[in-house]
């Protein structure tokens, strides 16, 4: 074993001495309890602070999504590579996760992180669909096969 990290255990045994003298060696326990039950509810209140914050970034990241699928979709459409059809289907799903017509409280977090990943994936499917070369009326895209050379 290499001499630092055993310089570093000794070390590191002489500092919790210091610690548990300070302390006091009957309540040291106790002491360290009360430490991690303070570190505990100070993580339980950072992750209720980042959740309440994050509910509204994946709604506001969803609804920007969702218009962004619809402009793409749109577009893809009128340069004759369908859309209207993911369109449809998007929007219906869309709405069925995210509206809530008649309640005082929004949907679930979980439905508008399905819809983000819904709206996503579409978006992303429609630009593929603008970045691929045009159809040249000929199926498949692709060309054929050469042959290989046979006898002659």
């Amino acid at each position: 074993m290499r001499r630092e990290t055993l310089a570093l255990i000794w070390i590191g045994g002489l500092a919790l001495a210091a610690l548990i003298y300070l302390v006091g060696a009957d309540q040291f326990m106790d002491a360290v309890a009360v430490a991690l039950n303070a570190l505990d509810a100070t993580f339980r209140h950072v992750l209720f602070t980042l959740g309440t914050q994050l509910f509204g970034v994946v709604r506001a990241l969803t609804i920007a999504l969702y218009v962004v699928f619809v402009i793409l979709a749109v577009l893809s459409a009128s340069r004759g590579r369908g859309g209207v059809g993911a369109l449809i289907f998007i929007s219906i799903l869309y709405a069925l996760l995210t509206w809530r017509p008649f309640e005082d409280y929004p949907p679930p977090v979980g439905r508008w992180i399905v819809a983000f990943a819904l709206v996503l994936v579409a978006a992303i499917v429609m630009t593929q669909r603008l970045l691929a070369s045009p159809r040249d009326g000929r199926w498949p895209h692709y060309p054929p096969p050469e042959r290989p050379p046979g006898p002659r």
